[in-house]
């Protein structure tokens, strides 16, 4: 299965999500995406430039001592506003991190399970 086709099936597994992308934490490169609408550019760059300071730049730097204590690295951030919660989870000992962008009002704890099996998949379809 192609990238795309397994970001697009993701996509279509989470309720309320309008984005899902794969990107490089340590480029900062979106390396696919599948979405409800037309993303720009622009929004995608934010997206993963967002992604590698939360999982591998200055804001994870800032909570390594919290994750030291989990055992490793940054592996989940999020970012929450009254319409959306932006999802990051970082692949297990990879340089890689899926980003999900879903309605604020679902169901996050079944989201993170189904993203995280997702990152799996999508690591599996990448490498």
């Amino acid at each position: 299965m192609a990238l795309t086709d397994a970001l697009e099936a993701l996509r279509s597994e989470l309720p309320g999500c309008a984005l899902v992308a794969y990107a490089d934490l340590t480029s900062g490169l979106v390396l696919g995406t599948a979405a409800a609408g037309h993303p720009g550019q622009e929004e995608l760059d934010q997206l993963a430039g967002a992604a590698q300071q939360a999982l591998a730049g200055a804001v994870a730097e800032g909570a390594a001592p919290v994750w030291a204590e989990a055992g490793g690295p940054a592996a989940v951030a999020l970012l929450a506003t009254e319409t959306e919660v932006r999802l990051f989870l970082r692949a297990d000992g990879a340089a890689e991190a899926l980003i999900c962008v879903l309605a604020a009002d679902g169901d996050l704890p079944g989201a993170m399970t189904q993203a995280r099996a997702g990152l799996a998949g999508l690591q599996e379809t990448a490498g």
